[in-house]
């Protein structure tokens, strides 16, 4: 099953040697058009990704996921994407699950998906199970909506959406950027239940790429996004 030629993946991708060629291939068994957007690797991941079938964008230094997501979003824009799948390079995110948003955007083509882990919550470590669970308690207030899961970066964004909008963050709180402007559009946001796989730390995938997730940083730059998230209600 692949989708039509006017959907396609954004994958940005920093040091995921280990990863990135199986990612991009599964992907690609339901989406056709692969956009990887090389945010600064200084491993074998650009060459590994550059010689498949992909649209391949390179940051020659590493800017951050955030800045990696806006490139990919403008070179889809520019070139007839209708709506854009992003997923991350790592392995954590299971290109199986596609469908599942393909269907769902069926079903509701102006709202933005948001892949949900908490149908296997278990499976989370501790740590960031409960920063998980203080950031959807917040970042749920800002939206004035309930989501499960507000910081999974598996994601289905329609270009209605995307186009009109300006994101001005470079990191991973850019996903929580894009979430709080986009209900300031009215836009929907959708929960779609997932896998709920996590690498970081199991002895048997130490091939896996680390997380660039800096916890005290990028939680940091997240918390002042959702903090101007509260000033503008108030």
């Amino acid at each position: 099953m692949k989708s039509d030629h006017s959907i396609c993946a954004v994958i940005p991708v920093h040091n995921a040697e280990a990863t990135i060629g199986e990612v991009i291939d599964k992907t690609q068994t339901y989406i056709e058009r692969v956009i990887v957007v090389n945010d600064g690797s200084t491993d074998k991941t650009g060459r590994i990704a550059s010689q498949r079938a992909v649209e391949f964008l390179n940051n020659p230094i590493q800017r951050g996921k955030g800045f990696a997501l806006r490139l990919g979003f403008e070179y889809a824009l520019r070139n007839g994407c209708q709506a854009i799948v992003t997923l991350d390079a790592d392995g954590q995110h299971d290109p199986a699950d596609i469908p599942k948003f393909l269907q769902a955007h069926e079903k509701d083509s102006s709202a933005i998906l948001v892949g949900s882990r908490m149908g296997e919550a278990e499976k989370f470590p501790r740590s960031r199970y409960y920063s998980n669970r203080a950031g959807v308690f917040f970042i749920s207030r800002v939206l004035g909506q309930y989501l499960e899961d507000t910081q999974c970066g598996f994601r289905l964004y329609p270009a209605s959406v995307i186009r009109p909008m300006k994101i001005t963050t470079s990191h991973f709180q850019t996903e929580t950027e894009i979430l709080i402007r986009a209900t300031r559009q009215g836009t929907r946001i959708v929960s779609v239940p997932i896998k709920n796989i996590y690498w970081n730390g199991h002895p048997t995938n130490d091939k896996v790429p680390k997380s660039n997730f800096r916890p005290f940083v990028d939680t940091l730059y997240i918390c002042l996004i959702v903090l101007k998230g509260y000033l503008r209600i108030l």
